[in-house]
């Protein structure tokens, strides 16, 4: 059983560290879409101003049978274009319980921070699993013909900060009322549930990093919280869903939570890649990147 649950494992630490590069979803291409005045997906797309950007700090768990398994926390900021993110800066640090070490090769280097750094159609990616790969004097790994998923957060089923994903889970709205105060700020909590189905459809980097479960997780239901600020930006979100998955022959049910905080609306964020000198590219590497802990690639 200790098999499964560390496969499993693998699998869903991929889920837990969302996607930092996807391929385009369709429903990207309307940018334009007019929205309602005075509400949060109004002043969300009144942020996108070149130069400036929002915070976020991320913590995502995963329990099987009631048993915390990987934690994964996220930190971060996005730098915002004219129609959304356009760049992105995180950091990521997985932890996993002493349930699943127990003199585990397979995660060694795995619990190192990750930072990934988005720009454009190039991701680079420095520390973590890929430290060891890297040539002699290079500290970060160049991956051309990409494009960043503004829909994922550093963690968790779907990033406040994107506006398609917002309008979505606010449409599914069950109650509303005071959230008390998030960082100093009073909020609204609203609060509802709705399926990965109807986020796969504004996020293309889900559906991919949930596939090596196993399972077809369409119909499953997530319960989500967004605390909002009386200037109608969203200050705190929460979000969790009991996913079933099947490994080595078992089935088993498992919880991913996560809690995200947005802090620094409006501030300045300026992204920068690496200095060049070093930068690795893939065809410098001696060996191909293993399929396990990290941000998910997809090409273009």
């Amino acid at each position: 059983m200790k098999r499964a649950i560390m496969a499993l494992a693998c699998a869903a630490t991929a889920a837990l560290v969302a996607p930092a590069v996807a391929a385009p979803a369709q429903a990207q291409t309307s940018a334009q879409a007019p929205t309602p005045a005075a509400d949060p997906v109004a002043a969300l797309r009144k942020q996108f101003v070149a130069g400036h950007g929002v915070r976020y700090v991320s913590t995502s768990t995963m329990s099987v049978l009631g048993i915390p398994a990987i934690k994964v926390t996220s930190n971060g900021g996005y730098a915002f274009g004219r129609s959304g993110i356009a760049a992105a800066d995180s950091t990521q640090k997985v932890k996993y319980s002493d349930l699943l070490k127990d003199e585990d090769e397979d995660l060694k280097g795995a619990e190192d921070p990750v930072r990934t750094v988005v720009i454009g159609r190039t991701a680079y990616y420095s520390g973590g699993i890929y430290a060891d790969l890297l040539p002699e004097g290079k500290t970060w790994l160049r991956v051309p013909g990409v494009r960043l998923d503004p829909t994922l957060s550093g963690g968790g089923y779907f990033n406040a900060a994107d506006w398609r994903s917002l309008k979505t889970v606010l449409a599914t709205t069950k109650a509303k009322g005071p959230g008390g105060s998030v960082n100093g700020a009073k909020t609204t909590l609203y609060r509802g549930t709705i399926t990965l189905g109807q986020l796969m459809k504004v996020s293309p980097g889900l559906k991919y990093g949930l596939a090596g479960l196993g399972t077809n997780p369409s119909k499953t239901v997530v319960s989500w919280k967004l605390w909002v600020g009386s200037d109608q930006l969203v200050r705190r979100v929460s979000a969790t869903a009991d996913l079933k998955a099947k490994t080595e022959g078992k089935s088993v049910t498992f919880t991913l939570s996560d809690v995200t905080t947005f802090a620094g609306w409006g501030k300045k964020v300026t992204v920068k890649a690496p200095p060049r000198s070093q930068v690795a590219n893939l065809s410098d590497l001696d060996s191909e990147l293993p399929d396990t802990q990290g941000p998910v690639i997809l090409p273009n």
